[in-house]
């Protein structure tokens, strides 16, 4: 593979990295949504259905999209313990959402078997979530969820779980801490490079996965809580993540929507991520 600098991206940083590149078939992303997902719940009032309003509206037209079904209590189970999964069912308004946010990340997990990437545009998120726990908006952690039921099906061995949020996913983490099928990493860095850079040397693992999951949160942007990242390095990331699992697992990859709260971009960045995550040039 010829390494190449980013004048052969269409938008470039300000810095310079030395990036592997190679050109890869541009494939649709489907994206797992339901209307309920914009309904209301108690939690936190940054965390509002006008997120998923604003993706969803920048997305319907370019992408398709997949109604999922709700989730099993048997699949909640696999990650959560009982009394955690009775906790939440006692919150009318959040239980049947939550199931549901679980059901979309597992049919995102489903559609990305058959090699096409899937981007579940899910709330309430999910990656603060430890099996006994929840905290930071999070109730069912959807992405261990969705890797877990994949696993315990026989239908992937081993996965890379990247977890890009702003905030460190400590539920994903607890759940596949000692796991040896499961490889999670956090990407907490707080300069625009260094962030860049750690997200390529995660990628550069020569582990035979089965599947790359990313736990997609769009809190590191500029002008969000993080302000670190531009909006065309979601562009990047998704680039990257796609021609990793080009590489190493036949195209299978997928994603869930964790944080990001800066409503104006919030559209924009996601569907900058998916232009990449399809193996498309974004401009």
């Amino acid at each position: 593979m010829a390494k190449i600098s980013w004048a052969s991206y269409p938008l470039k940083p300000a810095f310079s990295l030395p990036l592997v590149y190679r050109p890869c078939k541009i494939t649709e992303v489907k994206v797992v949504y339901h209307p309920l997902y914009a309904s209301e719940y108690p939690t936190a009032f940054v965390e509002c259905p006008e997120r998923v309003e604003v993706i969803r509206k920048e997305l319907e037209g370019l992408y398709p999209f997949v109604e999922p079904s709700t989730a099993r209590e048997e699949d909640v189970l696999l990650v959560h313990s009982q009394g955690l999964l009775e906790e939440v069912r006692a919150v009318a308004p959040l239980y049947p959402i939550a199931m549901l946010a679980v059901g979309g990340a597992i049919e995102a997990a489903r559609i990305a078997l058959g090699g096409e990437p899937a981007f579940a545009l899910i709330r309430p998120p999910g990656h603060h979530a430890s099996p006994d726990h929840y905290w930071g908006f999070c109730f069912f952690n959807n992405m261990a969820i969705a890797v877990e039921r994949l696993i315990r099906d026989g239908e992937v061995n081993r996965v890379l779980i990247l977890d890009i949020d702003l905030h460190y996913g400590d539920g994903t983490a607890n759940f596949f801490s000692g796991r040896q099928d499961v490889t999670v990493v956090n990407i907490q860095e707080e300069d625009r490079e260094r962030f860049i850079r750690r997200v390529f040397e995660a990628l550069e693992d020569e582990a035979p996965y089965d599947m790359v999951a990313v736990s997609a949160g769009f809190d590191r942007y500029r002008l969000d809580w993080g302000g670190t990242l531009e909006g065309e390095d979601f562009w990047t990331i998704g680039r990257a993540i796609r021609q990793k699992a080009d590489e190493v697992c036949s195209g299978r990859c997928f994603a869930v929507l964790e944080g990001g709260y800066y409503l104006p971009h919030l559209g924009r960045n996601v569907r900058l991520f998916l232009e990449g995550l399809a193996g498309g040039r974004n401009g």
